[in-house]
């Protein structure tokens, strides 16, 4: 299993390396993405211009994201050139907000649910009853909390839902939505879904969640103490450029690598060079 997910994994990174002009393509819209989100919500909303300009944006994001995943999901089982590449997800997108609808629809549920509940509700209560509890006149040693197991249980069933479980349902959705279509991703939705929590896929899904998520989160919040303000700053901004390339490559390359396992008669990018030269290579 492991050899399995290393190769799937290593041959999404070298089909993306190979095509460079798709890399740079997916770098630009993440950028782009990334600067959406921050103008959204730096704009202040005061005039009727700036408020155009907020409803612009909020639009803008998601629909960059979508399109990035739409062109993750094909880059190395579709067309060579970029910008035809980009094209063919820009028109497609759409599809992928079609069959997300159903998770969309969970996952307010389960914000809904755990508001209900209160997850934070009992840590909460410990706060105010620390802060509003007198000063004592002498030094006494803190009472150990008892732990409040139905916040660490809703809090950790918070973590999986929307870290694990509906991020990798959206995945194996979206794959085939963007390289079969709606109608044929609904209709193998069962499948998908039950495929999407199998160890082969969660396993892939771990190892880059290491790459898109810790490694750019450490590169972010690490700071550097340098002599010169021009030199920390620009460190600065070469460590949350290298973030950026981080979470987009380990990204788009987790995508490509979930979709080769998802379907293993894929042909790697060997077989596919030796397919459109029209040489085949011999059998061993």
């Amino acid at each position: 299993m492991i050899k399995r997910i290393s190769h799937a994994l290593g041959s999404s990174s070298r089909e993306l390396l190979r095509r460079w002009g798709s890399l740079l393509v997916l770098l630009a819209l993440y950028l782009a993405m990334l600067g959406a989100i921050y103008l959204f919500f730096v704009t202040r909303e005061a005039t009727v211009g700036q408020l155009a300009l907020s409803f612009a944006l909020a639009l803008a994001a998601p629909i960059l994201f979508l399109i990035i995943q739409t062109m993750a999901a094909r880059y190395d089982v579709g067309e060579d050139r970029a910008l035809k590449l980009l094209g063919g997800s820009a028109r497609d997108f759409w599809k992928l907000i079609v069959i997300s609808i159903p998770l969309i629809l969970i996952a307010i549920l389960a914000v809904y649910l755990f508001s209900k509940f209160g997850a934070t509700a009992p840590a909460n209560a410990v706060r105010e009853a620390a802060r509003t509890a007198p000063a004592p006149t002498r030094p006494v040693a803190p009472k150990p909390q008892p732990v409040q197991w139905q916040s660490v249980v809703l809090t950790t069933l918070q973590y999986l839902l929307f870290l694990l479980v509906l991020p990798l349902a959206a995945i194996h959705l979206w794959i085939a939505a963007a390289r079969d279509g709606i109608k044929q991703a609904f209709k193998k939705s069962g499948h998908l879904l039950a495929r999407s929590f199998a160890p082969l896929s969660v396993i892939t899904y771990a190892i880059g969640f290491v790459f898109f998520a810790v490694i750019p989160y450490f590169l972010v919040v690490t700071k550097t103490s340098v002599a010169g303000a021009w030199l920390d700053v620009g460190l600065l901004v070469f460590r949350l450029f290298l973030a950026a390339v981080f979470s987009l490559v380990g990204w788009v390359v987790s995508v490509a690598a979930l979709g080769r396992l998802s379907d293993p008669g894929m042909p790697d990018s060997a077989a596919r060079a030796a397919e459109n030269t029209g040489h085949v290579p011999a059998e061993a």
